[in-house]
């Protein structure tokens, strides 16, 4: 049986993506899916400078399908500038978007997590339809190591 393959890949200056990406891999690996974690910078690509090629297709991502998680401050007026960018592009290039982007901002009294933790459940549900693991692969419980 192949086990889907969950690809994250973060961009952060702060910590909080890198943070934010593990907890997705740790939730994948939780429920029996397969995740590789990675910092843009050193994946094997030039991820930005790759998808941003003119010569591109408008169907050369049509196999893949994406969810796009941003952090920022609502303060600034380029607020989840990337993240939004990345979602219009990817959708360009004719990837399929599982969710509409989660934009997690500092500036929510709650912080960013009052996004990301709904959004996150909803990105859950949407991959495990999409990619059911066998019921011979039970979900780990939580608070299991």
């Amino acid at each position: 049986m192949q086990v889907p393959q969950l690809l994250v890949l973060f961009g952060s200056q702060t910590g909080t993506a890198q943070d934010e990406a593990e907890r997705l891999g740790r939730e994948a690996r939780r429920r029996r899916l397969g995740c590789r974690v990675q910092a843009l910078d050193s994946y094997a690509v030039n991820f930005w400078r790759f998808i941003f090629r003119k010569s591109l297709l408008s169907t050369s991502l049509c196999q893949m399908d994406f969810a796009v998680l941003g952090l920022g401050d609502s303060s600034y007026a380029k607020f989840n500038f990337v993240a939004k960018k990345l979602h219009r592009r990817l959708l360009q290039l004719g990837a399929s978007a599982l969710l509409p982007p989660c934009l997690g901002d500092d500036q929510h009294e709650l912080g960013p997590d009052a996004a990301i933790d709904p959004w996150l459940g909803d990105l859950w549900k949407k991959i495990m339809r999409l990619y059911p693991v066998p019921l011979d692969f039970p979900e780990i419980p939580l608070g299991v190591p």
